[in-house]
């Protein structure tokens, strides 16, 4: 045997020749167990229907509304996943599913603009930096909160991580910047308990039309049992360590959340918007969030409001388009708002089973969007 391994490396053609056989033997044995291993994980994989749905789930995506690009399975940083690829609402997605449970194990979103141009969602810090921040700034810990949601999205251009956690008495809802981990936006919302008799008597149906009717609800007035709607937006400008002087409000109303009674108060200062919702009897708050102005958006100042017109002028001008008239119709909402940088009215209403929204230019008063949808039954 010794004999014949020698002959065949007797002459250097004799040994090039041989190596290059060994090396084709070695190769072919070498790609026969990747293709094995290859067949038997995917023998024991979730398969691509499968792995389609877990991207479509943490992307937030109806999998009606999405067109696939490519499905494919492969093996990717020492792991069999299948790479899924699809668009939806002019966003493309492209994921790491691993084959064997579903985890994300990589994922990618890029916007596509009317331009053709692609925005990217980057991050500097990671997912649980993001959510340390969002627990520090709410003075909660880990071991207090329960997560619902954590993913890299983009809001305005802006790579942020949205993040949902709650506790055993709120809600919380965070976008915490990507790349700067700065607050970016945060909202908390008490969880209401009910006592078995308050439910009974909300679940009827002479309690629920009378707590969901907008004839029943009233910027102004207010029962014995509540606290008006100063005493409301003082309390929502304590919660913010704010005094009147320093805010400008857009809206301050009764409404329901839930069937609770509660104050919608909103208002801003220079560098950002709130939104209130304080409890109508106990003047807690009930929901809170605080958004920093994006970009170089600017809002105005107490004293240039009075080029805008009237938000009883906006709301004749809504009507107006669906040809009907102010004492015609029921009022949902009508408030100052922004878009883009553009001061506007947000205005719905209905009418005869008709719901109704109108954006008004608060400047103009020019009609930039308008929508009617009926009710269904």
């Amino acid at each position: 045997m010794r004999n014949k391994i020698k002959r065949l490396f007797e002459t250097p053609k004799k040994a090039a020749l041989s190596i290059a056989c060994i090396l084709a033997v070695l190769l072919c044995l070498g790609t026969g167990t990747v293709y094995a291993a290859d067949a038997v994980a995917k023998s024991t994989a979730i398969g691509a229907e499968n792995a389609q749905n877990f991207a479509f789930a943490d992307a937030g995506i109806d999998p009606a509304a999405a067109k696939i690009v490519r499905t494919e399975f492969g093996f990717e940083h020492g792991q069999f996943v299948y790479e899924v690829e699809f668009v939806a609402d002019g966003t493309e997605y492209e994921y790491w599913i691993k084959s064997s449970d579903g985890t994300v194990v990589k994922k990618e979103i890029e916007i596509v603009t009317q331009d053709g141009a692609h925005k990217v969602a980057t991050a500097e810090i990671t997912a649980d930096e993001a959510k340390e921040i969002a627990l520090a700034d709410a003075g909660l810990t880990v071991s207090e909160v329960t997560f619902t949601e954590e993913k890299l999205d983009l809001d305005d251009g802006t790579s942020v991580y949205e993040l949902k956690f709650y506790t055993s008495e709120k809600k919380y809802e965070y976008e915490i910047n990507a790349n700067t981990g700065a607050v970016f936006s945060k909202s908390t919302e008490a969880i209401a308990a009910q006592n078995p008799q308050t439910q009974q008597q909300t679940n009827s149906p002479t309690a629920t039309t009378a707590a969901t009717s907008p004839s029943a609800q009233s910027n102004n007035a207010s029962s014995p049992s509540q606290i008006g709607v100063e005493a409301a937006k003082n309390k929502a400008l304590a919660d913010a360590g704010l005094s009147a002087s320093a805010v400008t409000f857009t809206k301050a109303k009764l409404d329901y959340d839930d069937r609770i009674a509660v104050y919608d108060i909103e208002f801003y200062t220079s560098t950002h918007e709130y939104e209130y919702e304080i409890n109508a009897s106990t003047g807690a708050v009930h929901d809170k969030s605080v958004e920093a102005f994006k970009g170089n958006v600017t809002k105005p100042n107490n004293s240039n409001t009075g080029s805008y017109i009237s938000i009883d002028k906006a709301k004749e001008i809504a009507v107006g388009k669906a040809g009907l008239t102010v004492s015609g119709v029921t009022f949902i909402k009508a408030k100052l708002d922004y878009d883009d940088g553009r001061a506007v009215y947000d205005i719905e209403f209905y009418n005869g089973g008709v719901e109704y929204e109108c954006e008004v230019d608060a400047s103009t008063g020019a009609i930039l969007d308008y929508s009617s949808e009926r009710e269904s039954r």
